[in-house]
């Protein structure tokens, strides 16, 4: 067991654009690429082992963290065991044989293939969102995650963020666009644009984003750009540089039509001290700090469009609601979003649970048949097992339930028609560690729901709809 404060060894996978422990400080970054970079960093300052597996060119150690290439993970796992693994977007991974105490799914997308995410994900231990909208969006579609799903955030480096704003001169005819070019691009160098040039013909507009492939239907887009007014392109730009012209805009442009899960462009504008002019839809409700920001509606609708004209010109011609309302939104993400506070959350969260496994909750394993004898036990292993008799094995549950109980050592129980069953299950003990979970039923495709192969079950609790969960197995 390890001792409070022990040096953990965490490890990172993800695949996506290549990088590494520099990259951050050459050109521009992915939003899940930077918040990896940041994070691991926050660890190795703290001093655990850190080894991130990526599509790295450069593999060595970058500030106390060890950048290996992905490909090597198989060898490497085969020499070591992680105290927490931690995937970022690519569940794929947990396909491979590495073994890790603790196995989380860092996720920075929206679901959209419910069913092949769960199949992939299955051997994780724990799900990170990261916004209330992104945890919602997971857990309808997939309601069993609750017990293991965790509700966590991006953040700011606030020290570059600092530096860059103090060293920033601030431009009031400057404004700039930082996101994907298909989230809001079109809308406001067609509709938005215009319009503010005509109130304001001194406005200039810049481009900032990371390299990544274009999205398909967006090849109009190049013609688009070149040909609008006062618009220059910055593209991809080392972060310190890429702050440093966030910081000098009056304001950020983004009329969003993606379903943002969190925006990392929006806490590092408000950071540095730039409105953002965005939607009040999605998870910037909850990343954007200052309500006034937000623009209600839709932003293909000119209601919307007009209202955006509307908002920045406020903060161009309103000196003091412009210095009142970015002083707000510079309080607010320095006491939520910084990486180094984030980074604390995430280790005492994987002390608690660490620690759990030293503290295991027992439970007694009762079986249909003895399913051959190469079958091994669920993990944890069970206080005891027990094959049930012919005659329990045509008890309805309801009746075998308290017969089971009245002998039982253990504080659940696990029932299984099949010994063989067993590989199949999820981690037992995050299941155990649910307070408001009583029971789970593990139902196997193509099965209908309701129809079980195996439940687990607190001891002397009730097996009412509303304190349970049914779980897909393989």
């Amino acid at each position: 067991m390890d001792l409070p404060g022990s040096p953990l060894l965490i490890g990172f996978y993800t695949e996506g654009l290549p990088f590494d422990g520099a990259t951050i400080y050459e050109k521009g970054l992915g939003g899940s690429e930077s918040a990896l970079y940041f994070l691991a960093r926050e660890f190795a300052k703290q001093g655990h082992r850190v080894q991130v597996f990526c599509r790295t060119r450069r593999p060595g150690s970058y500030e106390g963290v060890e950048y290996r290439h992905l490909e090597s993970l198989p060898a490497v796992a085969a020499t070591q065991i992680f105290d927490v693994f931690i995937v970022s977007r690519f569940p794929g991974v947990f396909n491979l044989p590495f073994q890790s105490r603790l196995k989380v799914m860092w996720n920075h997308d929206n679901l959209v293939e419910p069913q092949t995410y769960r199949r992939e994900t299955f051997r994780a231990d724990l799900f990170f969102t990261l916004s209330a909208y992104h945890e919602a969006e997971y857990l309808s579609q997939l309601p069993e995650l609750a017990p293991f799903s965790h509700r966590t955030k991006n953040g700011v480096d606030l020290e570059m963020a600092q530096a860059a704003a103090r060293a920033a001169d601030k431009d009031m005819a400057k404004v700039v666009y930082a996101s994907r070019p298909e989230r809001g691009l079109e809308i406001l160098l067609r509709h938005i644009w215009p319009r503010l040039l005509q109130a304001r013909p001194e406005l200039q507009l810049y481009l900032m984003g990371y390299e990544a492939p274009n999205k398909p239907g967006q090849e109009h887009m190049a013609g688009l750009v070149a040909n609008a007014p006062r618009t220059t392109v910055l593209g991809s730009l080392a972060k310190p540089e890429y702050y440093r012209h966030l910081a000098e805009a009056a304001l950020l442009l983004y009329p969003c039509s993606f379903p943002e899960i969190s925006c990392i462009v929006a806490l590092e504008a408000q950071a540095l001290g730039t409105p953002i002019i965005t939607s009040r839809d999605f998870a910037l409700t909850e990343t954007v700090g200052v309500s006034r920001y937000l623009i209600s509606g839709r932003p293909a609708f000119p209601a919307y469009q007009e209202a955006f004209v509307d908002r920045a010109l406020l903060y161009l011609n309103d000196r003091d609601r412009y210095l009142q309302d970015t002083a707000a939104a510079l309080e607010w993400v320095r006491e939520r979003y910084s990486w180094r506070q984030i980074a604390g959350e995430w280790l005492e969260l994987f002390t608690r649970y660490l620690a759990r496994q030293e503290e295991q909750l027992t439970y007694s394993l009762f079986l249909g048949n003895q399913g051959g004898t190469s079958c091994s036990w669920p993990a944890p292993p069970p206080a005891e097992v027990r094959y049930l008799t012919l005659l329990e094995r045509q008890m309805d549950l309801a009746l075998l339930k308290p017969r089971l109980e009245a002998e039982a050592r253990g504080e659940w129980l696990l029932l299984l028609e099949d010994a063989a069953l067993s590989g199949a299950l999820p981690p037992l003990q995050l299941l155990m560690d649910a307070n408001s979970v009583d029971w789970f039923g593990f139902r196997r495709e193509p099965q209908p729901p309701g129809h079980w192969s195996g439940v687990l079950f607190r001891r002397h609790c009730p097996m009412n709809p509303d304190n349970g969960l049914e779980v897909m197995i393989p």
